[in-house]
């Protein structure tokens, strides 16, 4: 099957489902899986006038858990701009004001796309504060004297850590998507050995990256609002589950909530190019639970 034949079948599936599992398919472990398809709603978001719709994610875990794979293969196979979070102060992650000339550094240049962040724990506390900013905002400013320019930066993070406790907590509450990142099991590793040494062989190894971005080059141009019939459907789903939620939810803002929620929805209904429903709605909630539970607890 060529890529064209495949992009042309994915209007008859479900293109979460279906695109999702081509993303760094080599990664051993169900974990994956779920960061796998929240990649794939990051991919597809845009913004909306005077409106973060961008989704990113945050993987936290030991060496040896698969966080770098999954990063180069974002960079290798979708273009993403990848930073070493160490090496950012040296290179300008935010710019600077020298002279009489303001520097816009590489925030600027990652406009419209996706950056990989490695490491983000080491990042300096003057580049994790202008990464939060621009995050939520979709640009920083930079100030020298009477001299204020402000960068558009309307980018998408996918970032690593070994330690969470080394990034500022405003900066960790804008991903939507943070992920304890664990070391297979014997037991999984086991289990995936006959797909590794068919994959070592070359055989069933066609790679579709290609389709996964085509479609969401695709699928990113198209618009999308609430149904107005769903409306109050929509509006009861998240206030049920703000009064019910079994996850620990009173330390997480709306902004990392209800807004998370809202934007997730967003970016499902641009991947499957149709208006935010009901549906929508609840699956967003039901990941962002399953989310939260796993990263903060009970």
């Amino acid at each position: 099957m060529t890529v064209e034949e495949y992009f042309q079948i994915i209007s008859k599936e479900n293109p979460l489902e279906f695109l999702s599992k081509h993303i760094c398919p080599y990664l051993v472990g169900t974990q994956w899986d779920i960061i796998r398809k929240c990649a794939l709603l990051l991919g597809v978001t845009n913004d909306r006038p005077n409106m973060r719709m961008r989704l990113h994610i945050l993987l936290c875990g030991g060496p040896g858990t698969g966080k770098s794979e999954f990063l180069g293969w974002w960079q290798q196979k979708m273009n993403g701009i990848f930073i070493n979070s160490e090496l950012t102060s040296k290179t300008g992650l935010v710019g600077d004001a020298r002279g009489k000339t303001i520097h816009p550094g590489l925030l600027a240049q990652c406009n419209g796309n996706v950056l990989l962040a490695d490491e983000l724990d080491k990042m300096s506390s003057d580049d994790q504060n202008g990464l939060l900013q621009t995050m939520e905002e979709g640009k920083y400013v930079i100030t020298k004297g009477k001299n204020r320019q402000a960068f558009k930066a309307e980018i998408r993070v996918i970032a690593s850590c070994n330690d969470i406790n080394k990034i500022q907590q405003p900066l960790v509450d804008r991903f939507d998507f943070p992920f304890k990142v664990e070391r297979v099991s014997r037991i999984q590793r086991a289990e995936y050995v006959s797909d590794i040494i068919d994959s070592f062989m070359g055989k069933n190894a066609k790679d579709y990256s290609l389709v996964v971005k085509g479609y969401l080059d695709w699928a990113r141009k198209a618009k999308t609002r609430i149904d107005p019939a769903e409306g109050p459907a929509i509006k009861k789903a998240i206030k049920d589950y703000i009064l019910n939620a079994d996850a620990n939810i009173e330390g997480v803002s709306y902004r990392s909530l209800e807004f998370s929620i809202l934007r997730i929805a967003y970016a499902l209904a641009l991947l499957e190019r149709s208006k935010i429903k009901e549906h929508h709605i609840n699956f967003a909630i039901d990941l962002k639970d399953q989310i939260l539970k796993n990263f903060i607890g009970n």
